[in-house]
């Protein structure tokens, strides 16, 4: 710790409360990435010898190979991962590893790690928002999406539907999800480097240079509002917070779905269970976690904007406690998301039988309203009949158009009551139902989530090469569970 200008060492409760070290682990790429740029920077403008700061870049990309073979350990006395990698440069190549941090200080450090790491972050969960939406695109076009099941409203049922409209409707909210994480991250283009404690330098540096070799398109326009700005980061939360809530509601599709005597979704071995008392059970535990995890997205989200309320204009360590919500935050909602999409890649989507055959009584009503009656007329007088027929024995009898023909003399002699197996077809309107309209949803979730996929797949490799320059591992930027 810097406590050079203090009589006594900071108190070990104090420095145990001040330390980050945990969290920045996950910083450490992007901080060697910008220091290999900030050094090479200042030799080429001369505010350090060339000599040194060649020097300094082979030191730093000594360290980033160590780092990305896991054989970098941060030490916790040294309080964050910014100390960390100076105080081993300086160990390794000497006095002028003191130069690295000439015209920068930890406040820009922190904001330019933390917008790479961001900028990685989305990235990832943009391309695994995108996964989930083509894996159940893939689902719905399966002989598994022409299963007819009943929609639910209130968790009753309402409609009968084809297992492919709701997957393509899960589907659409993922790529929402993704295009809503892609723009996040290309919003992230002021590069915080340079930017100082907050007041800039007297130095003259060249943060256009820096801010391109680090995949920005420009440095920040104003040194204070770089130094604490933290946007970007409320943003990732909020939109990780709204996929979170998407995954929870497809997995609760899954776990409702997969009950004994619902019996429309069976989960694959992998991603289920049993108990330790009772060995019949199968159950879906990762489903469960992966509902779960919304509620900790949404604490992390209101957490970070509580956080920053109310600081005045300029860095405050305050802001230090929000690294661990926006990077643990990230990670988890990636995590689940990648989880969710093998979960439902080794599900199987079901048609049990029809639980209530009446569910086609909106196709009566709605064959009134095209013979003349009013819809609140046909409404009441279907409600009424089907009330009557459900205290009848004859109740779970079929419904036959002799019985229709008595009861509503307009209805034209051709009509009949939809089987539970031609619901979905009565309903063409666009967006509805029939398979024309579920074929069309599944097209432009498609198309949409391809075009994601290109952007994504481009960006990747721009920054790819950006760090090959540099002399950085990929390792650095990949998370562990990657491939």
């Amino acid at each position: 710790m810097l406590r050079d200008r203090f009589s006594a060492p900071l108190d070990p409760r104090a420095a145990a409360l001040s330390v980050s070290v945990a969290e920045d682990r996950a910083l450490l790429g992007a901080d060697l990435w910008g220091s290999v740029v900030h050094a090479q920077m200042l030799g080429a403008t001369g505010i350090v010898p060339r000599r040194s700061a060649s020097r300094i870049v082979v030191g730093l990309r000594a360290i980033a190979r160590d780092a990305a073979a896991g054989k970098f350990p941060l030490d916790p006395a040294l309080e964050d991962v910014h100390l960390n990698v100076e105080a081993e440069l300086t160990r390794r190549i000497g006095p002028d590893g003191e130069r690295l941090h000439t015209a920068r200080s930890r406040n820009d450090q922190v904001a330019t790690d933390l917008a790479i790491s961001l900028r990685e972050s989305l990235l990832g969960l943009e391309r695994s928002a995108a996964t989930v939406a083509g894996t159940l695109v893939g689902a719905a076009r399966s002989p598994d999406g022409r299963h007819v099941v009943d929609g639910w409203t209130h968790t009753q049922p309402a409609q009968r539907v084809y297992w492919g409209q709701i997957l393509g409707s899960h589907a659409l909210r993922f790529v929402r999800d993704a295009e809503r994480f892609r723009r996040v991250r290309e919003r992230i283009e002021a590069s915080p480097l340079g930017s100082g404690a907050i007041a800039g330098t007297s130095l003259p540096v060249d943060r256009t240079a820096t801010a391109r070799a680090l995949g920005f398109r420009r440095p920040s326009v104003s040194s204070i509002d770089a130094v604490s700005d933290r946007d970007a980061a409320s943003d990732a939360l909020y939109a990780s917070a709204v996929a979170l809530l998407h995954a929870s509601g497809f997995a609760e599709e899954l776990v409702l779905g997969s009950l004994p005597g619902v019996d429309r979704v069976r989960l694959g071995d992998p991603f289920v269970t049993t108990s330790s008392l009772m060995p019949h059970k199968r159950n879906p535990d990762l489903a469960e976690l992966v509902r779960a995890e919304s509620a900790p997205a949404i604490g992390r989200l209101v957490s970070h904007l509580a956080l920053l309320k109310g600081l005045p204009m300029g860095y405050h360590r305050d802001l230090q406690v929000g690294k661990p919500l926006v990077l643990e935050g990230l990670s988890r909602a990636r995590l689940s998301l990648d989880v969710l999409g093998a979960m439902a890649r080794g599900s199987s989507f079901l048609s049990p039988p029809a639980t209530d055959a009446a569910t086609g009584s909106v196709e009566v009503a709605d064959a009134l309203v095209r013979a003349g009656v009013p819809f609140r007329s046909a409404h009441r007088r279907v409600g009424l009949w089907l009330a009557r027929r459900a205290t009848e024995k004859s109740r779970n009898a079929p419904i036959g158009t002799a019985e229709l023909r008595a009861e509503f003399p307009e209805l034209p002699d051709d009509f009949r009551f939809p089987g539970a197996w031609e619901e979905p077809e009565r309903r063409g309107s666009a967006g509805g139902s029939s398979w024309r309209s579920v074929d069309r949803l599944l097209a432009e979730v498609d198309a949409r989530r391809r075009s994601g996929e290109r952007a994504a797949a481009t960006e990747l490799v721009r920054l790819q090469k950006l760090r090959r320059t540099a002399g950085v591992p990929e390792r650095l930027f990949r998370p562990a569970e990657d491939p």
